[in-house]
């Protein structure tokens, strides 16, 4: 007897389950939680305060964005606002069940909209005790004017005794202890590895891409390393010329020179 009443019951939802598929219905694949979070590369912290996820909004819950996503799609356009409600963000990205979290960076240093994308700092360098380890980026147009790459021949100073100012003065060798890759407004692969001095700060002569010095009215032109970083990507802006003097604040430069001095992402 119980062995009929539970054929009965299989028989029964068997028949339901294939009459509901009779008129072609499409089976409904079940919709998935997923959660988003953005993670800064650099030392700032990420301002998103609103998500939206192919037009709707995401739930925050202060650490992450929530959200229903269909487990057929393999992308979802999302659009992230800051605490003023701009827009700081707009990408397609690639969406899974559970936790995504995304690495972000302004998209250059001029552009202070966020990206997701590869590390600039690169996850796998490590401080290096002594050595600055940085990537250059040139957005000046007086030392590149058609936007062509530069090169820097880096120069290291050591100081000399000079008798007439009763002090010591920069020396630089004749030549330069690295000189450079390719430069421009892109970033590049590899660091610049460049030793710190206690006393004073590297310089650099710039070149062009086929390490020729770069000439501005006639005058050699040099980068002055003014600033402090262990792994770093730092940039040239527009700027005139606002270094007068060598790393002594004494010796004439022998050229136009100017300061190296804005940090755009750095550990």
């Amino acid at each position: 007897m119980i062995k009929n009443i539970f054929f009965y019951f299989f028989v029964l939802w068997t028949g339901w389950g294939l009459c509901s598929c009779e008129k072609g219905e499409v089976v409904q694949v079940p919709d998935e939680i997923a959660r988003i979070a953005f993670r800064s590369y650099s030392t700032a912290s990420v301002d998103v305060k609103r998500v939206t996820v192919d037009g709707k909004v995401a739930n925050n819950d202060n650490t992450s964005f929530i959200f229903i996503r269909n487990k057929d799609a393999d992308s979802s356009w999302i659009i992230a606002y800051d605490s003023k409600d701009q827009k700081v963000l707009e990408q397609r990205l690639s969406i899974k069940s559970g936790l995504n979290t995304f690495g972000v960076h302004s998209k250059s240093p001029i552009d202070p909209s966020l990206v997701v994308g590869e590390n600039p700092l690169d996850d796998n360098v490590l401080p290096i005790s002594g050595v600055m380890q940085v990537k250059i980026l040139n957005f000046n147009k007086t030392i590149s004017p058609n936007g062509e790459p530069i090169r820097l021949a880096v120069y290291q100073g050591k100081p000399v005794f000079d008798e007439s100012w009763g002090m010591d003065l920069v020396k630089y060798d004749n030549d330069p202890i690295l000189t450079t890759d390719l430069i421009s407004d892109k970033i590049p692969e590899k660091f610049i590895k460049i030793p710190v001095d206690p006393i004073f700060a590297a310089k650099a002569q710039v070149l062009d891409k086929d390490s020729k010095p770069v000439l501005i009215d006639g005058q050699k032109v040099y980068l002055f390393f003014y600033f402090k970083a262990d792994v770093a990507v730092v940039y040239l802006p527009q700027k005139e010329s606002d270094a007068p003097l060598d790393v002594d604040a004494v010796s004439d430069i022998g050229g136009i020179g100017y300061s190296l001095d804005n940090i755009w992402l750095q550990k």
